[in-house]
């Protein structure tokens, strides 16, 4: 591990001085935050807590400016499984956070470099359709996902819920819905839904 020179912001506001001291830690971006008070007068004690919000705002800033809130810190989008491997391996895969690409909002681990440049490619190529059971959105309900309970649909990852009580894969495919249909209706039930 290379050991870096810390990196620090001072914040002077009135009598209270601190130092906000930030250095990566790891290699891999990851950051290390310090906050030192420097200096804090008698007077100011009685006038800190008009300063906590002042206080509480800069370190955020600080902190995002820094990159500590970067995309690997974000939970990832479907329990960490690769979305690519469902497509290229026809099985659901764990991804790695080594191997994390963001895409509207979300982070998805992949498991290898090959498959960041697939993902990175066509996105929305290989993200799930939906984020919610599609065959609970057909009935008109939102149920959860199980990532390791898919199928692909017309080029689309559909991901469904299992649970003790339910399993949607199966629900579906002892429903008689086609695929089309399936898609059409929760397609349907998608928006209203979501609000």
């Amino acid at each position: 591990m290379q050991t870096l020179e810390p990196v620090w912001t001072t914040v002077e506001y009135g009598e209270l001085v601190w130092r906000l001291d930030h250095n990566e830690i790891d290699g891999l971006g990851s950051k290390a935050i310090n906050l030192t008070i420097l200096r804090l007068r008698k007077s100011m004690y009685r006038s800190l807590k008009p300063l906590n919000s002042l206080l509480v705002g800069v370190v955020c800033l600080l902190w995002a400016m820094s990159g500590y809130a970067d995309r690997t810190a974000l939970a990832p989008a479907i329990g960490g499984y690769s979305p690519v491997s469902y497509f290229t391996k026809q099985r659901a895969e764990k991804g790695r956070p080594e191997f994390s690409v963001e895409h509207k909002g979300k982070v998805y681990w992949l498991a290898s470099r090959e498959q960041v440049e697939q993902f990175s490619a066509d996105p929305d190529r290989y993200r799930p359709r939906y984020d919610v059971c599609p065959y609970s959105l057909a009935l008109g309900k939102r149920l959860p996902l199980d990532p390791t309970n898919f199928k692909i649909v017309a080029g689309s990852l559909l991901l469904f819920h299992r649970s003790d009580q339910t399993d949607g894969l199966k629900g579906f495919e002892s429903s008689g819905l086609s695929d089309k249909e399936l898609v059409r209706r929760a397609d349907a039930n998608f928006l209203r839904l979501s609000f």
